[in-house]
């Protein structure tokens, strides 16, 4: 009876030896796959909101009895099927295979619909392009936008005018509340205008806010306004003054010079006339300076002048000169 029992087991063993001799010693090692042959989507493009990212969608690469080929390193494109026209396709829609799987993770649709389909291809190769099954496209999920404004301070306006995306508007007051309902979800710019040169706003004007479905975001507008400063005061009046001089004799000077009461001062020749613009409306002095010992001035000196707004005041002086010594 033992002899029976090791003959038995001697037999199980041998038959599990075979066994391995004849799978070989790999245990199952995966098939050597050959050179590229097709195209498979390995994930599918999965029913998504519009605007929304889908599920990654994959595609490997293939040898002609179905293995991935794993050395394939290649660049992978996906459209949209040509039949589903005035639809786009974003944001990375071509990629580089890892051991020969292409995995695109950031793909959206903009518009929604069914029947869609995704045609993959691999670019500067002859593996023919491949389509997806077809999928659809759900409406864009919806929220809102609620914008507040805080007006502080004088020289208030009215009011202001809010728009989202340069599409949508709204009045809004100076300390108020609007809301904008059925907006895609995303990212939108919201803009406050009408806001007076005398207001300024505290942050960022367009703000960007984040939109999520059935949730309402917020974009608040805090503004600071003052009173406008007082305009400047206008400028001083003012005229202008001529002074003549009119020198006889002989041994002349080459010149005077003329000063207001001010200490505003300039040259004039021995015959000469000059004219001094912006000269401030009123009663002024006019002093004729520089006169040399041998000349005497007949006319007053100094002598006194009114100038008035746009007109033109004179003074004239006049001297006369005699020889000087031998």
């Amino acid at each position: 009876m033992k002899s029976f029992a090791v003959l038995a087991l001697l037999a199980v063993v041998l038959s599990c030896r075979l066994d391995t001799f004849f799978r070989g010693s790999g245990g199952g090692a995966p098939p050597v796959a050959g050179p590229p042959a097709g195209l498979r989507f390995t994930d599918q493009p999965q029913t998504t909101h519009a605007r929304k990212t889908l599920p990654p969608v994959r595609v490997a690469v293939r040898d002609d009895q179905g293995n991935v080929v794993a050395g394939f390193g290649g660049v992978v494109a996906l459209t949209i099927d040509s039949d589903t026209g005035g639809v786009s396709l974003g944001d990375t829609t071509t990629v580089a295979a890892a051991n020969g799987i292409a995995t695109f993770r950031h793909l959206r649709i903009d518009k929604a619909g069914a029947g869609y389909r995704l045609v993959a291809s691999a670019p500067g190769t002859a593996l023919a392009p491949v389509k997806s099954q077809a999928f659809a496209i759900l409406p864009p999920l919806t929220g809102n936008i609620t914008v507040t404004t805080t007006t502080a301070g004088s020289n208030l306006p009215s009011g202001y005018t809010v728009t989202v995306d340069d599409s949508i508007s709204q009045a809004i007051g100076i300390n108020a509340v609007v809301t904008f309902v059925g907006l895609a979800a995303g990212s939108h710019v919201v803009t406050l205008a009408g806001v007076t040169s005398a207001c300024v706003i505290d942050g960022a004007n367009p703000d960007t806010v984040s939109v999520s479905g059935g949730e309402t975001a917020q974009a608040s507008f805090d503004i600071t306004c003052a009173a406008p400063p007082p305009p400047p005061p206008p400028p001083p009046a003012t005229g202008s003054l001529t002074v003549t001089t009119a020198t006889t004799g002989s041994n002349l000077p080459a010149g005077y010079t003329v000063t207001l009461e001010n200490g505003q001062s300039g040259t004039i020749g021995a015959n000469d006339s000059v004219t001094a613009t912006g000269i401030a409306v009123g009663d002024h002095t006019v002093t004729l300076g520089g006169v040399p010992a041998n000349c005497t001035v007949a006319s007053p000196n100094p002598q006194a002048v009114t100038v008035t707004v746009g007109a033109t005041a004179q003074a004239s002086f006049m001297i006369s000169c005699s020889a000087t010594g031998p």
